[in-house]
């Protein structure tokens, strides 16, 4: 999947981000509320999510590979594009009783560690914050690694999602700085951009598979 789409993707699903991480970036603690402190914290918090989505994109990278090696990126590329299309299509999609107490386990857990850290006097705690919040899921997070997962290269998937999470950057920055910079309004007319662009990336991922299928049998004759 070409690089571009992940720093778009993260760049668009920021909006939709400012209403599921934009608490979090505005609880981050500390005291001095001069706009370098503000900016250092911003930074630190956006750069600790930044590592954790490149560290998943590397995980997800060897899952890729290893799809690769047995001969069914193709086949995965293209069931992973119609999930991508299905959620953005429907997102209220309710998931089995199952996987939503394994998700509602792990998400509480995660936020019950956050929120120990939002009482740490430690200037570095909004980078450990940053770091921990990269895990909670989110539909665009899994929509890049969707992408990220048939990556030639187990780096290139952690570049992946490391552009994805620089894209998120300059508006999730803003927010940390000045909260009231885009106005309710203003982010619901964008937020269905960021499901439209969701869409394109799963008719990629469709295409892709189906063109490393052709290909393959065009060799094979």
């Amino acid at each position: 999947m070409e690089l571009w789409t992940g720093f778009t993707l993260g760049l668009l699903g920021s909006f939709h981000c400012i209403g599921m991480c934009g608490p979090i970036a505005l609880a981050i603690p500390g005291q001095n509320r001069s706009t370098g402190a503000m900016l250092f914290r911003g930074i630190l918090y956006n750069l600790g999510r930044i590592l954790t989505y490149a560290f998943i994109g590397f995980v997800f990278g060897i899952l890729g590979l290893g799809a690769t090696i047995a001969g069914y990126q193709n086949t995965l590329s293209i069931v992973l594009g119609v999930l991508v299309i299905v959620f953005a299509v429907f997102p209220h999609i309710k998931l089995p009783a199952k996987v939503n107490s394994v998700y509602t386990d792990f998400t509480t857990r995660i936020t019950r560690h956050i929120s120990g850290l939002y009482k740490s006097n430690s200037r570095f705690s909004s980078f450990f914050i940053g770091l921990l919040n990269g895990f909670l899921p989110c539909g665009f997070v899994v929509t890049a690694l969707a992408a990220a997962l048939i990556t030639s290269t187990t780096f290139h998937s952690a570049l992946y999602m490391a552009l994805f999470g620089l894209g998120t950057l300059p508006v999730m920055l803003m927010m940390n700085m000045a909260p009231g910079f885009i106005s309710p309004k203003l982010r619901s007319k964008i937020r269905p951009f960021s499901s439209y662009f969701a869409i394109i990336i799963g008719l990629l991922l469709i295409w892709r598979g189906y063109s490393m299928m052709s290909g393959g049998h065009a060799m094979m004759h």
